[in-house]
């Protein structure tokens, strides 16, 4: 999935480029050549009513997009502009949201306003923006994983905006040695990130009875733990509840040399709380409230956290470290 919206990211740069003179000042045609495209690629295809309306009518007006949900209630709403117009027009979108809410009991969180080469996406209780892409100004691995946040799944499953989306340490890189102790009174250095230059290739996983990909649209709420893991070209790993799932998948991307212990202390929200550390405690001075050893790695994760943020929180460190959560498998229970 990686690859395909990185391939489109290019296309649409390349059309930006070649073609901004011609789309720049119409809307039908910003919507048409760059922003159909996007959504498309980002799993909503613009053709089914079922994943997006066009234009539907609301109580504040008619909005340009509502990217839907499986209960037939929007998601997230997303404000067009034309290629020309820089200027981020929120407070209407943010009045579809806030009336959906009210009027239907919703939880939509985001609305999003681009103009076909930037892409904001708001958190609308915070009234801040959340994640900010420019197509023309970044390459395309970079923006293909800050706009994961807006792939299908990802809003089905709450966002990734979260988790920071900078690609990290690159996979040829070998990995780092655990950091000597240092005096109590001197905080340990974290060594800034080496973005990878491409996200890695891999072949589409060979489907197997009673196995699903990580990116699924499965029930999570309720529903028993996977009983097996496999990621791609490893033997399956038998796990026992869905934090297990997100310490195979720490354990991993440890094993790629990729998560470690200087740059495990990845932010959860923006409260100062991280899911990893080193010593089960929050950079804020909060202790974790359920502490998990995973010994392989010298690093503890925060494991006091529902099935669906278990969910959330693999697929999100496997995006930020640039690996396609779609590669793993999970064996559910029928």
């Amino acid at each position: 999935m990686l690859n395909d919206l990185v391939q489109t990211i290019k296309t649409l740069q390349e059309r930006i480029s070649a073609h901004g003179s011609f789309i720049r000042d119409y809307e039908s045609r910003t919507r048409v050549a760059l922003i159909d495209p996007m959504l498309c690629a980002l799993g909503w295809d613009v053709s089914d009513p079922r994943l997006v309306h066009i234009e539907p009518r609301t109580a504040n007006g008619w909005a340009d997009y509502a990217l839907m949900g499986g209960n037939g209630r929007p998601v997230i709403f997303v404000e067009a502009k034309k290629l020309a117009d820089r200027d981020a027009h929120t407070q209407q979108t943010i009045g579809y949201a806030v009336n959906e809410n009210i009027q239907h009991r919703s939880n939509v969180r985001y609305c999003a306003s681009t103009n076909g080469d930037r892409w904001e996406v708001y958190d609308i209780s915070a009234q801040e923006s959340v994640m900010s892409v420019s197509l023309s100004g970044e390459d395309a691995p970079k923006c293909a994983l800050k706009l994961l946040g807006l792939w299908r799944d990802s809003l089905l499953s709450d966002g990734l905006f979260d988790l920071p989306v900078e690609p990290v340490i690159s996979p040829e890189l070998p990995p780092v040695a655990p950091a000597p102790q240092q005096p109590a009174s001197v905080p340990p250095r974290i060594e800034p990130p080496t973005p990878p230059t491409e996200i890695v290739p891999t072949p589409p996983l060979p489907s197997a009875a009673g196995w699903t990909s990580l990116t699924d649209n499965f029930e999570v709420t309720h529903r028993p733990p996977p009983s097996e893991m496999q990621f791609h070209g490893s033997p399956a790993i038998a796990v026992r509840s869905w934090r297990d799932m997100v310490v195979e998948v720490a354990r991993w991307l440890h094993e790629q040399g990729l998560l470690t212990r200087q740059n495990c202390q990845i932010p959860i929200g923006r409260s100062g709380r991280v899911a990893f550390s080193t010593d089960g405690m929050h950079p804020n001075g909060e202790p974790f409230r359920n502490r998990v050893r995973i010994e392989s790695a010298g690093m503890v994760l925060e494991g006091s956290m529902s099935a669906k943020a278990c969910v959330r929180l693999a697929k999100s460190l496997l995006a930020h470290f640039g690996r396609d959560p779609s590669q793993v498998r999970l064996r559910l229970p029928g």
